[in-house]
């Protein structure tokens, strides 16, 4: 008996197919899902899907999509509670990144795991506002109230901050961080490596 899980309402059959998608990913902890699983589990047909996606990679696209906006909710959040331009707003943000790769692991791997499409997600990570312009944009106010004369590195100070965010959240991603330190943290390193990025004293 094909019971769905995902209720498909008439006329929106592709949001409800990027939704079932992204519950079944979250799930069974992994992205190695089916059309075919995503149909049943919306209650349709595998060629109905298909006219909406043309393969699966179409379909994990559009899912992803769905991963830079919960990137986007989590540091948004974080926001809420640290005064914009300080240190602790930066730490706000690397600790959201973080708990994002730990909270949602397989739509982590989904948005960064070669797939032969990095042109296409380059594009896509441009045209829109995704976690990296949230940190730029930080680091600027930051510069701009505390180090007026690093304001013109803020980009390259953002994209240092990022790939050692994204450095950590990967290994803890996959269970490698205290490969050789046991007591290894994640959030402590991360702290670590912000203020010596941003020439702060500990």
């Amino acid at each position: 008996m094909n019971q769905s899980v995902t209720p498909y309402h008439h006329g929106d059959l592709r949001n409800c197919a990027i939704i079932a998608a992204a519950e079944l990913i979250e799930t069974i902890g992994s992205y190695d899902i089916t059309i075919a699983e995503v149909a049943k589990r919306v209650g349709v047909s595998s060629p109905a899907l298909y006219r909406h996606f043309k393969d699966k990679e179409a379909l994990l696209t559009a899912v992803r999509e769905l991963a830079h906006l919960g990137i986007m909710e989590y540091t948004t959040r974080a926001q809420d509670s640290v005064a914009p331009g300080t240190l602790a707003h930066i730490d706000a943000l690397g600790a959201a990144y973080l708990r994002f790769a730990l909270d949602k692991r397989a739509f982590f791997g989904l948005m960064w795991e070669n797939h032969g499409d990095a042109d296409e997600r380059r594009a896509e990570a441009r045209a829109k506002r995704t976690g990296f312009q949230v940190l730029h944009e930080a680091i600027e106010l930051y510069f701009r109230q505390q180090k007026p004369e690093s304001v013109e590195t803020s980009l390259q100070t953002a994209t240092l901050l990022w790939s050692t965010a994204h450095g950590i959240a990967t290994l803890q991603h996959n269970q490698l961080l205290d490969t050789f330190d046991q007591y290894a943290d994640a959030e402590t390193l991360l702290c670590t490596a912000t203020r010596a990025i941003l020439n702060v004293d500990v």
